[in-house]
């Protein structure tokens, strides 16, 4: 059973995008779990009414609104998550046909598989949001962009993977991010994603760490798995996680592979 979980707060713009390019390939997966980092009531009202015209289940994850604790959201929806692999990906990505399917082409017991993203700009966004997801236009708008970026990323992350594993290269470096797949049981080996990182950003970067540590690599999808990025303001004024509050605790001497405030807890 496969799942897909949507990291969600608010843009219920986005959303309706990301659900309306998931239902043109609803075939290749089960269900959509929405986990939703403290959305306000009339956001959650608007969204359980407009979900009513999906054919695929779609189970509302959420929790509190305490800050911003994407790490809390996220273990949140992989245990409403019935499915044993899941798919991540955010609320302003918009999925291409293939996409689903190359994420479940390239899945492996023991791997984690990145995916490839491509970042539209604002005319385009806003086109999309005035208009309705379709197969053309997804097509359309993926042959408009370039896949020189792509490439190159494709080509680092099979790289970074390969050097990781020669023990060449430092395991901080591999951050999946919110476009990646896995088996459910090899994040449960590691307990999720930890809680303790509350505010913006670490917490892909720790759960990389986690999963090497626990001999599970990351397999490049990025090439051929690939979502359209929607174009909105920043969210969070200072993009730069390492200047923030979550990097002391990020750079603690001693980072267990099974964490403790995670999936379970003591």
């Amino acid at each position: 059973m496969v799942s897909i979980i949507i990291s969600f707060y608010e843009r219920l713009d986005h959303l309706k995008c990301c659900l309306e390019s998931l239902s043109l390939c609803a075939s290749a997966f089960d269900e959509v779990v929405v986990a939703d980092d403290g959305s306000s009531p009339k956001t959650v009202e608007a969204f359980r009414e407009h979900i009513k015209r999906y054919d695929f289940p779609i189970t509302h994850a959420w929790q509190p609104n305490e800050g911003f604790r994407l790490a809390a959201s996220r273990n949140n929806g992989i245990r409403q998550a019935r499915g044993d692999y899941l798919i991540f990906l955010d609320c302003d990505f918009l999925v291409l046909p293939d996409t689903i399917a190359e994420h479940l082409q390239a899945a492996r017991p023991g791997k984690a598989v990145a995916g490839g993203f491509k970042y539209l700009d604002e005319p385009s966004t806003t086109e999309i949001l005035k208009s309705s997801v379709t197969i053309s236009l997804l097509r359309k708008l993926d042959g408009e962009m370039s896949n020189r970026e792509i490439l190159k990323r494709h080509r680092r992350t099979i790289k970074r993977t390969i050097l990781i594993r020669l023990r060449l290269k430092n395991p901080k470096s591999q951050s999946l991010g919110s476009h990646y797949s896995i088996h459910k049981k090899d994040l449960e080996r590691i307990n999720g994603y930890d809680e303790n990182f509350v505010g913006w950003g670490g917490e892909d970067e720790d759960l990389g760490i986690r999963l090497v540590r626990a001999g599970i690599h990351c397999r490049s999808a990025v090439r051929y798995a690939k979502v359209l990025h929607l174009w909105h303001p920043p969210a969070i004024a200072d993009r730069r996680w390492q200047e923030g509050p979550n990097i002391q605790y990020f750079n603690r001497e001693e980072i267990p592979v099974f964490c403790k405030n995670g999936l379970k807890k003591p």
